[in-house]
């Protein structure tokens, strides 16, 4: 009787010692196997991503939208992670054309999108001046998204 009763109370124990330890890994893991898909639907939909973008940003700020019509969308994309949500972040580099007659660097600013739900979506929101990696650091709740060595790369990833 009493070898039950210590079984019973062993085997709880041990099961929240092996959640504790093991929930991490998996949550990567699973993080992981996502991330493919979610980047390769991004690199698939840009084009639509990009329209969206211009639409949601048409909502906020019309003038706005007017110099993101004219914007350079850059091939790189850096992926981010929302530190608590865990949800998944594009990062898209953009340049405008410098004003006339100057001899500043053309100005930049990053398109920001996200994974929800299994859709990609935006609402318009952008980072002005700023490059995705300054970006990143700018909002400590993102956290950056390695891109590990055996993942195939598309183009236009950009390899932290």
């Amino acid at each position: 009787m009493t070898r039950y009763l210590i079984a019973g109370m062993l085997l709880p124990a041990s099961l929240t010692i092996a959640y504790v330890i093991l929930r991490r890994p998996i949550r990567e893991i699973c993080e992981e196997i996502g991330f493919e898909k979610a980047r390769q639907r991004f690199h698939q939909q840009r084009e639509r991503l990009e329209a969206r973008f211009l639409a949601a940003l048409g909502r906020l700020d019309p003038e706005e939208q007017e110099r993101w019509e004219e914007a350079d969308w850059r091939p790189d994309v850096v992926w981010a992670r929302d530190r608590k949500t865990r949800t998944l972040n594009a990062l898209a580099a953009v340049r405008f054309d410098p004003p006339p007659f100057s001899d500043l660097p053309s100005p930049r600013a990053t398109a920001l999108f996200e994974y929800r739900d299994g859709r990609w979506t935006t609402d318009g929101l952008w980072f002005d001046d700023m490059s995705p990696d300054e970006a990143i650091a700018h909002q400590r709740q993102l956290e950056p998204v390695i891109i590990s060595r055996h993942r195939t790369t598309q183009a236009g990833d950009a390899a932290l």
